[in-house]
Protein backbone atom coordinates (compact mmCIF):
# COMPACT_ATOMS: atom_id res chain seq x y z
CA UNK A 1 0.00 0.00 0.00
CA UNK A 2 1.36 3.42 -0.91
CA UNK A 3 1.24 6.58 1.15
CA UNK A 4 -1.26 9.32 0.28
CA UNK A 5 0.06 12.87 0.05
CA UNK A 6 -1.65 15.30 2.41
CA UNK A 7 -3.06 17.39 -0.46
CA UNK A 8 -4.70 14.28 -1.87
CA UNK A 9 -6.15 13.39 1.52
CA UNK A 10 -7.53 16.93 1.94
CA UNK A 11 -9.06 16.86 -1.55
CA UNK A 12 -10.75 13.51 -0.89
CA UNK A 13 -12.09 14.70 2.47
CA UNK A 14 -13.38 17.95 0.97
CA UNK A 15 -15.03 16.07 -1.90
CA UNK A 16 -16.70 13.64 0.51
CA UNK A 17 -17.89 16.54 2.68
CA UNK A 18 -19.37 18.43 -0.29
CA UNK A 19 -20.96 15.44 -2.08
CA UNK A 20 -24.20 15.26 0.00
CA UNK A 21 -24.55 19.05 0.00
CA UNK A 22 -23.73 19.92 -3.61
CA UNK A 23 -24.61 16.68 -5.35
CA UNK A 24 -22.83 14.16 -7.49
CA UNK A 25 -22.88 16.26 -10.66
CA UNK A 26 -20.93 19.05 -8.95
CA UNK A 27 -18.26 16.96 -7.25
CA UNK A 28 -17.56 14.95 -10.41
CA UNK A 29 -15.27 17.83 -11.41
CA UNK A 30 -13.23 17.20 -8.29
CA UNK A 31 -13.18 13.47 -9.13
CA UNK A 32 -11.74 14.27 -12.55
CA UNK A 33 -8.95 16.38 -11.06
CA UNK A 34 -8.17 13.67 -8.51
CA UNK A 35 -8.17 11.04 -11.25
CA UNK A 36 -5.67 13.15 -13.17
CA UNK A 37 -3.39 13.35 -10.12
CA UNK A 38 -4.12 17.02 -9.48
CA UNK A 39 -5.24 17.25 -5.84
CA UNK A 40 -4.63 21.00 -5.55
CA UNK A 41 -6.88 21.58 -8.57
CA UNK A 42 -9.52 19.40 -6.89
CA UNK A 43 -9.25 21.50 -3.72
CA UNK A 44 -9.61 24.72 -5.72
CA UNK A 45 -12.67 23.28 -7.44
CA UNK A 46 -14.05 22.21 -4.06
CA UNK A 47 -13.64 25.72 -2.70
CA UNK A 48 -15.48 27.10 -5.73
CA UNK A 49 -18.30 24.62 -5.14
CA UNK A 50 -18.44 25.53 -1.44
CA UNK A 51 -18.61 29.22 -2.35
CA UNK A 52 -21.33 28.62 -4.95
CA UNK A 53 -23.49 26.76 -2.44
CA UNK A 54 -22.51 29.00 0.53
CA UNK A 55 -21.18 26.04 2.45
CA UNK A 56 -19.11 26.67 5.53
CA UNK A 57 -16.15 24.43 6.14
CA UNK A 58 -15.22 22.93 9.49
CA UNK A 59 -12.26 24.73 11.08
CA UNK A 60 -10.01 21.69 10.59
CA UNK A 61 -10.61 21.81 6.82
CA UNK A 62 -9.71 25.50 6.73
CA UNK A 63 -6.58 24.88 8.80
CA UNK A 64 -5.41 22.03 6.55
CA UNK A 65 -6.16 23.91 3.32
CA UNK A 66 -4.35 27.03 4.54
CA UNK A 67 -1.40 24.84 5.55
CA UNK A 68 -0.73 23.39 2.10
CA UNK A 69 2.90 24.00 1.17
CA UNK A 70 4.55 24.90 -2.13
CA UNK A 71 1.51 26.48 -3.78
CA UNK A 72 1.92 28.83 -6.70
CA UNK A 73 1.05 32.46 -5.97
CA UNK A 74 -2.25 32.36 -7.86
CA UNK A 75 -3.27 29.18 -6.00
CA UNK A 76 -2.56 30.77 -2.62
CA UNK A 77 -4.44 33.90 -3.60
CA UNK A 78 -7.40 31.86 -4.93
CA UNK A 79 -7.60 29.85 -1.70
CA UNK A 80 -7.43 33.00 0.43
CA UNK A 81 -10.21 34.67 -1.58
CA UNK A 82 -12.51 31.64 -1.58
CA UNK A 83 -12.10 31.01 2.15
CA UNK A 84 -12.84 34.67 2.85
CA UNK A 85 -16.09 34.39 0.87
CA UNK A 86 -17.40 31.35 2.73
CA UNK A 87 -19.68 31.67 5.73
CA UNK A 88 -17.73 30.85 8.84
CA UNK A 89 -18.44 27.72 10.81
CA UNK A 90 -19.07 29.76 13.94
CA UNK A 91 -21.64 32.02 12.26
CA UNK A 92 -23.77 28.99 11.46
CA UNK A 93 -23.38 27.49 14.92
CA UNK A 94 -24.92 30.48 16.68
Amino acid sequence: MSTMFEETFIAHALRDYLRPIAGESEVKWMDMSLGAGEPVSAILMGLSIAEHFSVSLPPLFVEKIEGIKDLRDFESQFIEEKLANLPTWWELAS
